[in-house]
């Protein structure tokens, strides 16, 4: 894609010393950076809502942060978040200097699913060669993510068979919401700084109907009271309930999203929450 290879061209002339970048592009650099830093340090509690960024993750997951509880994160994880706003701003930068046509960028969008209208922030909207609009996804990446789940041995089919985070599920809701087709992702690997273009292809339009489906079920299931999280654990669920909150290093989605399995830092025990 030529994309990938403007974007090279011109990084590789800014280390050689020879670009001048416009000021234009450097106010909205500052401008991204400052709403990134402003969403990161300054939103406080924002209560639970249900996005297209998050509709994807582990369904158990989301229950727990509807009813309040919430991972509670290392002091270091701010340093990551703002690390990767921090890369994926220097992108958008490098995609404009590097004459990549931008239709639109940040782009807020509505869908109704399920009879509930769900919100979400696309990154951008890229004009090819061909002259075909498609919305796009840019994500900064471990060193072990860039090589094995973006480049590699992986790409697409990797992406979708091992999605925590729910990436495939909301580009094809941001797709669906501006009746564009969902070109893939833009990733930048935060370690070594390369990027790489993930391409959805051709045929997942199947795939796109199967999301959608499975995002309504989603969404009927979050917003029904009745469903809730149910505790099965050496661990007392009263304590959780108390604090509020659940000490984590690893989540991850079992027997389709029904069964939520998290590993305790402080406790030691698991946490087996289903969904059913």
């Amino acid at each position: 894609m030529l994309t990938q290879l403007k974007v090279q061209a011109f990084l590789q002339n800014a280390v050689r010393g020879e670009v001048n970048v416009s000021p234009d592009s450097i106010a909205q650099f500052t401008q991204d950076f400052n709403e990134a830093i402003t969403k990161q340090m300054t939103r406080g509690d924002e209560g639970y809502r249900i996005r297209m960024s998050g509709l994807g993750r582990p369904l158990c997951q989301q229950l727990l942060e509807r009813e309040g509880h919430r991972e509670d994160m290392e002091y270091n994880s701010m340093f990551r978040f703002l690390f990767g706003d921090l890369s994926e701003a220097v992108l958008m930068l490098a995609l404009r200097e590097a004459g990549v046509e931008i239709v639109d960028f940040q782009r807020k969008v509505e869908l109704e699913i399920a009879g509930h209208k769900i919100k979400g922030t696309l990154d951008v909207i890229l004009r090819d060669e061909l002259g075909e609009e498609k919305v796009w996804d840019i994500k900064s990446a471990s060193e072990w993510a860039f090589k094995y789940k973006y480049t590699g041995s992986g790409g697409y089919d990797a992406i979708k068979t091992d999605d925590p985070f729910g990436y495939a599920m909301q580009g094809f809701l941001y797709a669906e919401a501006t009746g564009l087709p969902f070109g893939g992702w833009i990733v930048v690997n935060k370690s070594s700084g390369e990027i790489a273009i993930v391409e959805v292809p051709d045929w997942s339009q199947d795939d796109k109907a199967d999301y959608l489906k499975d995002a309504a079920r989603r969404v009927k299931i979050l917003t029904d009271p009745d469903k809730k999280p149910t505790w099965t654990s050496r661990m007392s669920s009263r304590r959780i309930a108390r604090t509020g909150r659940m000490s984590a290093r690893a989540t991850k989605s079992l027997q389709n999203n029904a069964v939520c399995v998290v590993t305790s830092i402080t406790a030691g025990p698991r946490l087996c929450i289903t969904t059913r």
